[in-house]
């Protein structure tokens, strides 16, 4: 039986918001489960859900390796590519390495060098026919699954130590009808949006249905008739977990819907706002103004959901000022988490190609296009200026000053809470949000302590007009 090892590899050390991800990508664990449905002997490791780099032992036995990278992995992936040729040589057996994914579907130049083939594109459909040898082309490019009812349920046995994995990702759909320039999604699997039945959704989420599921789409609520009929099934199976998902602003619209949100177990939703810059939010394509982001917060508090924020720091349309008033605006709209990110030039982008030929890219040091570091020149301050803009935002957001009046303000609140409703049930006020100043702010710290060297780098560039 042919061994095949599909490897999802961690990030770099500096990025230490990686530790923390313990949702794998969904794309190994679909090709992992039509793999072993056609008899191969399958293993799915990610290194952020096992807490180490995949051993010697591991690679060792592997006749076939597959990794899957995000251009911020691609780095790690490349040294996993090569000590498994080194290791299968030294024990005298040959090797096989397949490398996919987003960054070597939009630039598989960068590592044709690195592994024996690249795959480009969505794999599912070609997969066997790619282990089997069949396809033998350096470069081997997929097609889009029409119907993605044909995929089976993915299979988390396959992936080791898939028992730590506290949330379930679970995918109802693919692609986004938006066109964002940051944004590689429309790239990757294009404007158009394919979902799968809810026959085929229900079925997936039965062995979960006590479990906290994330739904792994680019936008969970593109079409409101469809989400409406996929909460009500969930409801009458009696779903009673706790599910999140990303959407969009625009969702908000409909507080009915927001409210069987609720009723049916959302807990959080991750919305990237991007920017309260609204001339930024044209430049980046985003559909959505200040105005609206304001209002979703608003209706998500008010319906007891979770917001965490994606905030975007580095447009053209940014000046210095756009981190004093995105921080205000973050604490005072009273938004349960934040995410304050660069603006990444991320290959396959339009913004890629546009910062490539303008020549203001800094670096092509793939493992630091994370969203958390600077690799371009931005136009209206230098790099280390929008860095530091970032992590005071991100103090600012996350203190132990604000998680312990937080906390004061919660029990406050329940006292109140509980002497109002002594004869009924009561909702009490959650410390979530309190245990999240406090966890964001030892984050943040560990951030900067491994990232000093990137931080001195950034100084020897100014403002280049």
């Amino acid at each position: 039986m042919v061994n095949v090892l599909f490897v999802e590899p961690t990030g770099a050390f500096s990025n230490v918001f990686d530790k923390f991800m313990t949702i794998p990508l969904l794309g190994p664990v679909y090709l992992g489960t039509i793999a072993d449905k056609a008899g191969y002997h399958v293993s799915i490791i990610n290194e952020n859900i096992v807490g180490r780099k995949v051993a010697p032992k591991e690679l060792e036995s592997a006749d076939i390796l597959c990794v899957s990278c995000m251009t911020a992995t691609i780095t790690r992936g490349k040294e996993i590519a090569r000590e498994y040729k080194k290791i299968r040589s030294k024990a005298g057996m040959k090797s096989r390495s397949v490398i996919g994914g987003i960054h070597a579907s939009m630039i598989p130049e960068d590592v044709i060098n690195d592994f024996d083939q690249v795959f480009v594109g969505e794999g599912e459909n070609q997969i066997i026919d790619l282990l089997s040898g069949r396809l033998k082309n350096k470069v081997v490019f997929g097609s889009r699954v029409e119907n993605l009812d044909e995929l089976p349920i993915p299979d988390f046995k396959l992936l080791k130590g898939w028992e730590k994995m506290k949330v379930v990702p679970v995918m109802t759909s693919r692609g986004c009808p938006f066109n964002c320039n940051f944004c590689s999604v429309t790239e990757m699997f294009g404007r158009g949006y394919r979902v799968r039945s809810i026959d085929k959704v229900l079925e997936e989420l039965e062995p979960y249905k006590d479990r906290n599921i994330f739904f792994a789409d680019d936008h969970f609520v593109v079409n409101k008739k469809r989400t409406n009929e996929l909460l009500n099934r969930m409801k009458a199976r009696n779903f009673s977990g706790k599910w999140s998902a990303q959407l969009r602003t625009e969702i908000t619209r409909d507080t009915a819907l927001v409210r069987k949100m609720k009723n049916s177990g959302c807990s959080t939703v991750y919305i990237g706002f991007e920017s309260i810059n609204n001339d930024s939010l044209k430049e980046m394509r985003k559909a959505q103004n200040v105005e609206d982001i304001s209002r979703s917060i608003k209706i998500f508090k008010e319906n007891g959901i979770f917001v965490h924020g994606m905030f975007m720091f580095g447009s053209d349309a940014d000046t210095k000022d756009i981190f004093e008033t995105t921080s205000d605006f973050c604490i005072n709209s009273g938004i349960t988490s934040v995410q304050y990110l660069i603006l990444t030039p991320l290959p396959g982008t339009e913004f890629y190609r546009r910062i490539e030929s303008e020549d203001r890219l800094l670096h092509k040091k793939w493992e630091y296009y994370d969203a958390m570091h600077v690799v371009f020149r931005p136009r209206n301050f230098s790099p280390r200026e929008l860095q530091q803009g970032m992590i005071d935002s991100f103090s600012e957001f996350y203190s132990y000053t604000r998680g312990i009046n937080e906390a004061l303000n919660t029990v406050w609140e329940s006292t109140v809470a509980l002497f109002r409703n002594l004869h009924s049930k009561t909702c009490f006020p959650s410390f979530v949000p309190v245990l999240i100043k406090f966890f964001g702010k030892k984050i943040v710290r560990n951030w900067i302590h491994h990232n000093q060297g990137y931080l001195s780098y950034l100084r020897n560039f100014s403002i280049k007009h």
